[in-house]
């Protein structure tokens, strides 16, 4: 694929240099689309005798594609058949507007379809309908007219933070390029609802790899094509909020967005669809890889300035950030030079998040460390599995509670009977970290792994693990187990022979082989994480890990209550819980209310004037 000129003159982000501002959109668009037009051959293949699985997103993206190429008017006719075939024009129905996901659905199992496929349904009538053949065109204008119905009828919380700018930003643009005022304006208030739920209570789908670069999109687009000047000016404050959030979680080391995510798709990774965004932004080096979705980010023009970018090459560094209206939707983020680590007061609950994290320099590619629930023997996020319209690689999502200060993080891990699904095959708590490192300990014990021979080695309770890499360490402890038959559960450090270069601690809360199964006993583990940078010396990392192996835990257990209590290197971390395991009834530090504060200091409030 050729690449623009904007995406030639990218450096390696070690030092983040980004442009001031885009290029104009339009010959970024066409030259995109251009390439992608060759790339998606074998979709418009397929459109012949349509697979089973083409989307309704997929049809109008590549009908933009066809347009901002000005190649092919004579396919959009039956791209637009197709999706004509997936819309659901019942005026009795619920989802009146809407599409099929996929054509084998016959119905509308995400209601979500329509504001994904509105994307370039819209920015085809406002951009290139003069390009587009009369009987195409009459087909896509009707299209529209059901489909500004079906994104008015789409009813989105704010705290869905994606598709509540998506559908916002479909109407204004639909309204306004099919000049229907009211639909429009329904658009402007749903913009407006977002920007005042944001102003207190931060971003909802906080650093997500993936829907951050759809907010992105969707958030450019308002910014560039919307008629309002009140609409723009809310779209750039959010799209400056975003990216003041994104800098400050970028760890350049790692090239990537670090720390606790509320949902991901690459669990050993951290990578996603916003990579787009850092391509393209010069963040990360191109060529941008060809994908049907590449246009949407080409065609906003607002990137962020250099103050903005700045803002990731400070170390240390404590981000801290609230992601909803309730007082533990709070995160934290400790930035050092060779070793980041983050939390989440309680999980997002998408059975996709990433609550307890840390990351280290290297390939961006490599495995980072992180706390994953799995009842079926998917502790790397590979099986895919139903998920009405879609397969995903779903986790448990048990009760969880954390708190963090700083270098020394302690999370909290309780499965009730409703997280134990009847299917399960196991039950087990990992923390995940990578192979590749320099040295890894138990207790005063080097151990040594080899991608040649699986294996599996006990640690006693409370037993300090250690790693080493460069000047990077990280120590964990698991203060506290129980198993499903209420006896404390037994914990391994383990190589399973994966492909990934991962190894993991496993706390197991069921005998390995055996199907966990609810009896009364409510299983869980609690995590200690501390981190260090600078160790220079043998001698520097042996001190270190013995302090961390000596630091006083404190654990009061109960069937019906945890009180939890560590020596951070900077003071205590505590949690405290009770049944019926619903929400903390302690953190220590308190979780932030600031929406996005540095080192103490909320700067929110300087994007969200």
């Amino acid at each position: 694929m050729n690449s623009h000129p904007i995406i030639c003159r990218i450096v390696c982000l070690v030092c983040l240099v980004a442009l001031p501002s885009r290029l104009p959109a339009a010959p970024v668009a066409s030259e995109i689309a251009s390439n992608l037009v060759a790339h998606e051959a074998g979709f418009w293949r397929s459109c012949a005798q349509p697979s089973e699985s083409i989307t309704s997103r997929d049809l109008f993206a590549y009908a933009l594609i066809l347009a901002e190429a000005r190649q092919h008017p004579d396919r959009l006719d039956r791209l637009f058949e197709l999706a004509e075939q997936m819309q659901d024009r019942n005026t009795n129905s619920r989802s009146y507007g809407n599409f099929w996901w996929t054509l084998r659905d016959g119905k509308v199992m995400d209601d979500n379809a329509v504001d994904f496929a509105m994307r370039g349904g819209a920015l085809l009538w406002l951009r290139q309908r003069g390009f587009i053949p009369v009987t195409a065109r009459q087909r896509l204008e009707k299209l529209l007219e059901y489909s500004s119905q079906g994104c008015l009828r789409h009813q989105v919380q704010p705290s869905y933070s994606n598709i509540a700018i998506m559908n916002a930003g479909d109407l204004i643009l639909l309204g306004e390029a099919l000049e229907k005022p009211a639909v429009a304006a329904a658009g402007y208030a749903r913009l407006d609802r977002f920007f005042r739920y944001t102003q207190t209570a931060g971003i909802h789908e906080f650093d997500s790899p993936t829907y951050t670069g759809v907010d992105l999109d969707g958030l450019g687009l308002i910014e560039t094509f919307c008629r309002r000047e009140t609409g723009r000016e809310q779209a750039r404050a959010l799209l400056k909020l975003f990216w003041q959030d994104i800098a400050l979680n970028w760890f350049p080391p790692a090239q990537k967005l670090a720390g606790a995510q509320s949902r991901t798709y690459d669990y050993l990774h951290g990578l996603g669809d916003l990579d787009r965004h850092f391509v393209l932004n010069n963040w990360l080096p191109g060529p941008l890889p060809p994908n049907i979705d590449n246009l949407f980010p080409m065609l906003g023009n607002w990137g962020p300035p250099q103050t903005i970018s700045e803002l990731a090459n400070q170390f240390p560094r404590l981000v801290q950030q609230s992601w909803g209206t309730n007082r533990w939707q709070s995160r934290t983020h400790f930035l050092l030079p060779d070793i980041t680590l983050s939390s989440a007061v309680v999980a997002y609950g998408g059975r996709m998040d990433m609550p307890l994290t840390a990351d280290l320099p290297g390939d961006r590619k490599s495995v980072r460390c992180y706390f994953i629930a799995d009842g079926r023997d998917d502790p790397y996020g590979q099986k895919k599995i139903p998920a009405g319209a879609h397969q995903k690689t779903f986790h448990l999502d048990p009760f969880w509670a954390a708190a963090q200060r700083r270098a020394d993080a302690l999370g909290l891990a309780i499965y009730r009977a409703k997280d134990i699904p009847t299917n399960a095959t196991t039950l087990v708590s990992n923390f995940v970290m990578p192979m590749n490192v320099d040295s890894f300990w138990i207790g005063n014990r080097r151990v040594v792994f080899s991608t040649n021979e699986p294996a599996r080695l006990p640690v006693q309770p409370g037993e300090a693990v250690l790693f080493r890499k460069g000047g990077a360490v990280l120590g964990l402890r698991v203060p506290w187990s129980r198993g499903l038959d209420g006896l404390a559960a037994q914990t391994f450090l383990i190589y399973d022979g994966n492909l990934f270069g991962a190894v993991r601690l496993a706390v197991e809360h069921v005998a390995a082989g055996t199907r966990p199964q609810y009896s009364g006993h409510n299983a869980g583990a609690a995590f200690w994480v501390r981190i260090g940078n600078g160790l220079k010396t043998d001698a520097d990392f042996s001190r270190w890990g013995r302090q961390f192996a000596e630091a006083e835990a404190e654990v009061e257990a109960r069937p019906e209550s945890l009180r939890l209590k560590m020596a951070g290197t900077d003071g205590p971390i505590s949690v405290a819980a009770n049944a019926p395991w619903s929400a903390p009834e302690f953190i220590d530090p308190a979780p932030t209310r600031s929406v996005l504060a540095l080192d103490g200091n909320d700067i929110a409030g300087t994007a969200l004037r």
